[in-house]
């Protein structure tokens, strides 16, 4: 944007022969000086200004700063206020007695940062004596005289991609096309219901942003990569008011892949501009959520920008009076591995229900994959989810029952059903077992045999087997995520309900999955998902080796006997628990499914939300990830 300043200005050379006056500054006149600055901080010069050059004042405040976009202004007066002698005012046609006043200029500038600079004000006595500034061109900079006005530049760098663990970007540059509205050429009763059929965007939402904006203005509707608007094309060409931008974004392989996680860019609003850096300003794509959002400063770096004086009328450049070096963004490093990835989102990508699906490294607590699904969801359910986990929980319960005395070839009793407390609890499916070891009761997920042994542990054994899987750790991954919570029991009842995962536990997908990389790796660890910037480590101690093999031993035999037998693939051997998690108030209660495990060195957990059972629901979405990617013993 650009704006014509006053034409008339005093030659501001005249003002450097001043003087001080014979008694010193009046001090009406430096008061006169610091209520200038203070108004003109506030964005209104108010009666500060002499009359005379009020109109001039206004219009070129208002100009200027709409022509390099100041978003705040602070002005302060700098040194002594000095007067010129009778002769030096004479020359600048005065009334009365004219003093100067040094000011330090800070301009906020909308996505270039601070413009400092000094000015003068001329504080000037009227034929009434009193003290006012007296406005001209050279006020607001001292670069500025007639016919001269201010033009900003402004370029921003590219963007920095996010990278894989081997160091190859998951996101780049990518042709989009930004399909907005003018709203002086929209018809209200047909446009936005369109637009809701061919892009399933909030009609209401978009009408009243594009009635609250200038009639001429692109007001964004939504923003398609080149194969979707090519496809969508036609029906958006009918649509009046639909306008079209040619732009790049930076984007991941394809709108869902790992979208929770690397999050996605888009055009600036007012609530993603919060977080996004000083550099940052409408107009702009920034980063909207993940790791694009989080890490915005990073990755967008800083832009290069000039403001210049330039001559009205041929746009001559008189001189530079600002300028800034952009600052190239910085790749962010991921421990995402894009094959894991890859089979991750095509495991979830055919499921009804929403989905999410984590794998971990289990040695190092590395993520290497984390799917949402179906279809493309910005919501890290797989991070943030807070959820019962149900029987996958028996791993952590089982091992303090383990390590209280219980053996895998105990003989153990699984009736349909049992009470505890006066509770009554029952197997999934009302399904019961002969006695035999709870190797067997453990692979098939008989939650009768687990609560009957409530009474086996104290109400702080069951918490401090939790803490020593990880669970409730502090992380620092970059992203929000949820590392669960097992709250210490209230009676026999509620331990009970909490050793299958129901009651008051809860725990996210990727706390899951850490919970199967811990009986892999015999210890706990940190997530890890940016290696430079937040490294991980261990969770906590080892846990005893004799108990380690016999959790394995056990999650195995889900596998091979038990509940999750579609897992037991050809190669490495698998290692699962399934989960079949109540919630809600319905009658018969609504379930989650959940599959937990781990293969090689890679542990993983599938949660099906609303989805029934663990082996039947959950299970597949597992196999699917399991065949689509190599693993290692």
């Amino acid at each position: 944007m650009r704006t014509r300043l006053a034409a008339a200005a005093v030659a501001f050379a005249l003002l450097t022969g001043a003087a001080a006056c014979s008694q010193g500054p009046p001090e009406e006149a430096s008061r006169a000086a610091r209520a200038f600055a203070a108004a003109w901080s506030s964005g209104t010069l108010g009666a500060t200004v002499d009359p005379r050059t009020a109109k001039a004042a206004g219009r070129d405040l208002t100009a200027d700063a709409r022509a390099v976009r100041v978003r705040k202004t602070t002005v302060r007066p700098a040194g002594e206020l000095t007067c010129l002698d009778s002769d030096q005012a004479a020359k600048l046609k005065a009334d009365g007695k004219v003093c100067r006043q040094p000011l330090t200029v800070t301009h906020e500038l909308a996505g270039l940062g601070d413009w400092h600079y000094t000015t003068t004000a001329q504080v000037r006595q009227d034929d009434q004596g009193r003290w006012k500034v007296w406005w001209t061109p050279q006020t607001f900079h001292p670069k500025l005289v007639a016919g001269t006005e201010l033009l900003r530049h402004r370029e921003l760098p590219k963007r920095a991609s996010i990278l894989d663990r081997a160091g190859k970007p998951l996101t780049k540059e990518t042709p989009v096309v930004r399909v907005g509205v003018e709203p002086r050429r929209v018809e209200p009763d047909v446009t936005y219901a369109k637009l809701q059929q061919v892009l399933d965007v909030d009609p209401n939402a978009l009408r009243r942003r594009a009635e609250a904006a200038d009639p001429t203005f692109f007001v964004d509707v939504l923003t398609l990569r080149e194969p979707a608007y090519q496809k969508a094309r036609a029906r958006l060409d009918d649509i009046p008011g639909v306008v079209t931008r040619e732009d790049t974004m930076s984007l991941g392989p394809s709108s869902s892949f790992a979208r929770g996680v690397l999050g996605v860019v888009a055009p600036a609003t007012a609530d993603s501009l919060k977080d996004a850096g000083p550099f940052a300003t409408d107009g702009d794509a920034v980063g909207a959520s993940g790791l694009q959002a989080a890490y915005q400063t990073r990755l967008a770096g800083s832009p290069s920008g000039r403001i210049d004086v330039v001559r009205t009328a041929d746009d001559h450049r008189v001189a530079t009076v600002f300028s800034r070096t952009a600052k190239p963004g910085r790749s962010l490093r991921t421990t995402l591995d894009q094959d894991a990835q890859n089979a991750a989102e095509d495991a979830v990508a055919g499921q009804q229900k929403p989905t999410a699906l984590v794998a971990v490294r289990a040695g190092t607590g590395e993520v290497l994959a984390a799917a949402n699904g179906p279809g493309v969801t910005s919501y890290n359910r797989a991070f943030v989810g807070h959820y019962a986990p149900g029987s996958t929980f028996k791993v952590v319960s089982v091992s303090a029952l383990l390590e209280g005395g219980l053996r895998p070839g105990d003989t153990v009793t699984c009736p349909a059903d049992t009470s505890v407390g006066g509770k009554h609890f029952k197997n999934a499916y009302s399904f019961s077992l002969p006695d035999g070891p709870m190797t067997d009761a453990f692979a098939h997920s008989c939650n009768t045999t687990v609560v009957d042994r409530a009474r086996d542990l104290d109400d702080g054994d069951l918490v401090a087997m939790a803490e020593r899987f990880g669970i409730g750790t502090k992380w620092k991954l970059g992203l929000p995520a949820y590392s669960g919570s097992v709250p210490e029991p209230h009676d026999l009842v509620d331990r009970a309900a909490s050793m299958i995962g129901q009651g008051r536990v809860l725990m996210s997908p990727l706390g899951m999955a850490l919970v199967a990389a811990t009986v892999d790796a015999g210890r706990p660890y940190k997530p890890v998902l940016l290696p430079d910037v937040a490294p991980g480590g261990p969770a906590g101690e080892a846990l005893p080796a004799g108990l380690v093999q016999e959790m394995r031993g056990l999650m195995r035999a889900v596998v091979a006997d038990g509940s999750a037998k579609q897992l037991d693939l050809p190669g490495p051997d698998v290692h699962a628990k399934t989960g079949t998690a109540e919630y809600g108030s319905d009658d018969p209660p609504r379930t989650h499914a959940w599959m937990i495990g781990y293969r090689g060195d890679i542990a993983f957990a599938v949660l099906v939300e609303d989805g029934g059972a663990g082996g039947k629901d959950a299970g597949p979405v597992a196999r699917t990830f399991l065949r689509g990617i190599n693993f290692v013993e």
